[in-house]
């Protein structure tokens, strides 16, 4: 089958009752009539968070996967769901003027089923594990005094509890649902009316052309095509199951093993979220609690992706030199000429987007909007063929609400962990508890974190760790002096990896599924080829000019000494340099590789002197030509010898 037979490849989708389809459609409109017109806060987070209650009531059913009929307690609950939404709407002004008033029996009851359809909204979407927190969350605020006393406090009645969670900004409607309203709905849904305009295939076709026929072409198309359609759907696992499906078998069939494939694609989709403009939805979460520039946080996560993907397309292409793979046949890939001719105002958008975050004072939102809006103008210029249609369009509308349903879960029952963690001052608990267990030390301290980021991560999605842990373990780290900015990095960078580190690994083993490969085998491969990531927080953390906090020799000075870092670690993993390395040159370019990355200007001179020294030895292009490639502690491999 040749490359484009499987760019036709089409995953099938269960089909959409009729009713979700008008009230997704009118969801994603009501959105972006927010995008471009003002709209009262409490007003904007209910009727989005309504919307999504709704939605998820009526598509997905009580075993959390989509159904093509609505069942009963789906129209049941949808309903519950859409009459407390409009009493809160209807009440909410008066409430506010009745602050500190004890509210009636009713509301109480009313808030109770509210939290409770919350807690099953997100259970049917991502399954038990962060439904669990939200829940001994309220347990902890409701029965803190008869725990130990080092996480002890006073308890707070039930009925405050549900107050403080309903009908306020502290609890559901609180800051995470506003987030999701105001930012990472329309970005997702830009994402979805590009994919639905053909930017998808258009995207996978360039990288194709690009990357196709170069050594190790399908499993660095992977990287660039998994890379793109991680950052817009904010799900490793997702992105796994989409674009895997043709990744893979092209990797497996120019002659990388199912292992490999299959690890290559979980790395690539994990990274996805680490992917500057959007970051799987993350971005827009750091840039409200630290109150900090949109632009600020995209620039500095930038050079850590870089540094992310050079080191993967680096092992990669190390991979096919060890097993002497070529590319695939240019007749069998998409044109490059011909590819950018049919679809490069699939670009313009992007330039959009591009434009009004870093050259205007348009805000983030207004900026998400009018992206949107550009996307089925800017296919007017591929001519009538190729143009939206109204139809898809409508579809592009539809598609975008589902796909933000558990955003929107994660980020309402959010707000209930978050509100839960401020009343009781458990943040603030935890971060003493973590600083007397680490005693002080910081590295100690980064590497629990890392820990407690991994399993939680494990559990639930990335975004959904990342909240939990922002709240209780970033303000250890900024205690001890971490730069707030690399703190909020720092933890996210690590629940994005619990998708592709075992014990469960779910983005491994989704493509373990794909590829026909040992589930754990490809978890530790994906983990070799993830090695770099595992060591780029650290480095951010002790080295603030690798998110650009500096001078502009500062930032040169690390952007070199991380990239030669990075080479030497990518050869020193795959122990290949011109041949099998021995357990000498191998130890030097991890010695070279940690000297590198370790900031200071002695280290760096050293590990790049080591670098430099190993590849000249093990080069037949350099010194070999003088008699000098073979020595006494390494021998260079025959050709003909393979790994």
């Amino acid at each position: 089958m040749a490359a484009q037979d499987y760019l036709k490849l089409k995953t099938s989708a269960p089909q959409i009752p009729m009713l979700v389809r008008i009230i997704a459609v009118a969801m994603s409109l009501f959105q972006l009539y927010t995008g471009l017109f003002q709209l009262t806060a409490m007003n904007q987070r209910v009727t989005h968070v309504t919307f999504g209650l709704v939605l998820i009531f009526l598509i997905y059913g009580w075993d959390q996967g989509r159904k093509k009929k609505i069942s009963w307690d789906g129209y049941l609950l949808a309903a519950a769901a859409l009459g407390l939404g409009v009493y809160v709407l209807a009440t909410w002004f008066h409430k506010v003027g009745a602050a500190g008033m004890s509210p009636p029996i009713y509301e109480l009851v009313l808030g109770t089923i509210f939290l409770a359809l919350c807690v099953e909204a997100a259970r049917r979407t991502l399954g038990w594990a962060f439904p669990i927190i939200a829940v001994v969350s309220i347990a902890y605020a409701r029965f803190g005094e008869f725990l130990p006393n080092i996480i002890a406090h006073k308890n707070y009645p039930f009925e405050r509890l549900v107050d403080s969670m309903f009908i306020t900004t502290e609890g559901v409607f609180g800051m995470l649902a506003g987030i999701s309203a105001t930012y990472i709905f329309l970005f997702i849904l830009f994402g979805t009316m590009l994919r639905e305009a053909g930017g998808g295939e258009f995207f996978i076709n360039l990288s194709f052309s690009l990357f196709g026929h170069v050594r190790g072409g399908p499993a660095k198309v992977a990287v660039v095509a998994s890379s793109l359609f991680g950052m817009l759907s904010g799900s490793g696992t997702a992105n796994v199951a989409g674009t895997g499906q043709i990744t893979i078998p092209l990797m497996k069939r120019t002659g990388y093993p199912s292992t490999f494939a299959g690890a290559v694609e979980a790395v690539s989709s994990a990274g996805g979220l680490l992917m500057p403009p959007i970051m799987g939805s993350a971005v827009f979460i750091i840039m409200e609690i630290l109150g900090v520039n949109y632009l600020t946080i995209m620039k500095a996560a930038g050079l850590s992706a870089l540094l992310y993907y050079t080191g993967l397309f680096l092992m990669i292409d190390i991979e096919a030199q060890k097993r002497g793979m070529i590319g695939l046949p240019k007749d069998q890939l998409p044109s490059f000429v011909k590819t950018m001719k049919e679809g490069w105002y699939f670009l313009l958008p992007i330039g959009v987007l591009i434009f009004f975050l870093a050259y205007s004072k348009v805000s983030v939102t207004r900026a998400a909007f009018w992206a949107t809006v550009a996307v089925p103008l800017c296919t007017i210029l591929g001519g009538r063929k190729r143009m939206m249609r109204p139809s898809q369009i409508i579809r592009g509308l539809q598609n975008g609400a589902l796909t933000a349903l558990p955003v929107v879960a994660i980020l309402a029952l959010g707000g209930v962990v978050l509100g839960m963690i401020t009343l009781t001052g458990l943040g603030l608990m935890m971060s003493s508890m973590l600083i007397d267990l680490s005693q002080g030390n910081l590295l100690l301290l980064l590497l629990l974190t890392m820990v407690a980021s991994i399993i939680l991560g494990m559990g639930v999605p990335p975004v959904a760790a990342y909240i939990v842990l922002a709240i209780l373990v970033v303000p250890a780290l900024i205690k001890l002096g971490v730069y707030p900015l690399a703190a909020h990095l720092f933890v996210f960078y690590f629940a994005t990896i619990a998708g592709i580190t075992p014990p469960m690994a779910p983005d491994a083993f989704v493509a373990a599924g794909i590829s026909g490969a040992p589930m754990m085998r490809t978890a530790l491969t994906a983990c070799r080829l993830a090695l770099v990531i595992f060591i780029v927080p650290y480095m951010f953390v002790y080295n603030n000019a690798l998110l650009l906090v500096g001078s502009l020799g500062q930032i040169l000075q690390v952007c070199i000494t991380a990239f030669l870092g990075v080479v030497a670690l990518a050869y020193a993993t795959q122990n290949y340099l011109g041949g099998k390395l021995n357990l000498f040159y191998q130890l030097l370019l991890f010695l070279g590789s940690g000297l590198l990355i370790y900031p200071g200007w002695t280290s760096d001179i050293i590990g790049a002197v080591l670098l430099a020294g190993v590849y000249a030895l093990r080069s037949p292009t350099l010194l070999g030509k003088l008699g000098l490639l073979r020595t006494r502690w390494g021998q260079a491999q025959a050709p003909s010898e393979r790994n």
